[in-house]
């Protein structure tokens, strides 16, 4: 019936969006299988929140369903745990973000753990009529959620008195594991290290125990763990430059759009907001009909690329990028139309528009960009 639905509707009001956005099914499997090596017993746990980084919760989710060694999927809330279910995704699931006692406690939704970050979590979770599941978050230096070293004692006690308190995991995050200077990192291993001795002593039969995400897969040999957490380099957006020595990582995601307008603009002229952008010469510009709005991000003014035609010339990004509206110089695109291919983002890292490439000319990190791509626009699946 709903096909039948969105059939109708199609005929109704035809409809073809000016925006395209790819995910490739190879690309992100292959990232996946590039980090294997690295994972402890090859068992990696794909961190989907914010919308997959950008790339779509549910389509990155169906790729990912039937993959091996894949213990859990990582999401940030307990809305995307329901959006996954409601999707009919049937993975374990680990809510990693924070999650209000008084949720877990009324919670419905089957196979799914949630991250206690704090004494005091554990203590709302002191009523419970049910089992509930937990990893219980170590805060081993970043200083953000996570209970304290010298808090696991009265942790365990807890976890012990509330036999409904399923402990079955445990987990950090490394903070610094994208530095070339390695002691913050060894600092956090070896803090990690007395505290999974401590809880596995109390809790043989503990399942995971994950401390390593992308940055950090280089120390998983060195940290006492059997699971890794993958998320940026599952969408090929690591610039980790160690990391790189050991995995070659493939972006996922494309962008596309068309020209909506083609003029000339002569020298001396300017264009856009402010008119931050003058001409030297005589050029040809046109527009796309993407802005912040749609991410592409309004520190690349004056500064960003795209990529016009069949023959995906590099085009310039003059002027302001408005919230709808991105002006591009097409001079070196002879002949661009309205209606032509425009590559807003590119899936080759070493193109000037794809994510690495934008994120060093705004002056930031590659999933930044990716997460600001909205949702509302769909993602098809790509091989």
């Amino acid at each position: 019936m709903k096909g039948l639905l969105h059939w109708l509707s199609r005929r109704r009001f035809p409809y073809e969006p000016l925006i395209s956005i790819s995910v490739s099914r190879s690309r992100i499997l292959g990232n996946i299988a590039a980090f294997r090596p690295l994972a402890p017993g090859g068992a990696i746990a794909p961190v989907l929140k914010s919308n997959a980084y950008g790339h779509g919760l549910l389509e990155v989710a169906g790729i990912l369903a039937k993959e091996r060694d894949i213990p859990f999927f990582v999401v940030d809330s307990y809305f995307e745990a329901v959006v996954l279910r409601a999707g009919h995704i049937h993975k374990p699931l680990l809510v990693i973000g924070y999650t209000r006692p008084e949720t877990m406690l009324v919670s419905r939704i089957p196979c799914a753990a949630f991250t206690v970050t704090s004494l005091e979590g554990l203590k709302g979770l002191s009523g419970a009529c049910r089992p509930i599941h937990i990893h219980l978050k170590i805060d081993t230096g970043m200083r953000r959620h996570g209970i304290l070293p010298e808090e696991i004692p009265e942790a365990i006690k807890l976890i012990k008195e509330h036999e409904v308190i399923i402990l079955e995991g445990i987990c950090t995050h490394l903070c610094d594991a994208d530095n070339v200077d390695e002691s913050f990192t060894e600092h956090q291993s070896s803090v990690w290290k007395h505290a999974v001795r401590e809880l596995k002593s109390a809790f043989p039969g503990l399942r995971y125990i994950h401390a390593a995400a992308t940055d950090g897969a280089r120390y998983s040999a060195d940290l006492d763990s059997n699971v890794l957490r993958l998320g940026i380099g599952l969408y090929g957006l690591s610039e980790n430059a160690k990391l790189a020595e050991q995995v070659r990582l493939l972006p996922a995601l494309e962008m596309k759009t068309v020209v909506t307008g083609v003029k000339k603009l002569k020298a001396g002229e300017t264009a856009g907001y402010g008119n931050s952008f003058m001409a030297k010469k005589d050029m040809a510009i046109a527009t796309i009909p993407v802005g912040y709005y749609e991410g592409l991000d309004r520190r690349l003014s004056n500064k960003g690329t795209v990529q016009v035609g069949s023959g995906r010339i590099a085009c310039p990004i003059i002027g302001r990028v408005s919230m709808n509206i991105a002006i591009i110089d097409v001079t070196g695109a002879a002949g661009a139309k309205i209606g032509d291919e425009v590559v807003v983002v590119n899936r080759e890292a070493s193109d000037s528009n794809s994510l690495v490439s934008m994120a060093r000319a705004a002056n930031t990190i590659s999933y930044d960009l990716a997460v600001h791509i909205p949702a509302h626009l769909k993602r098809i699946v790509v091989e």
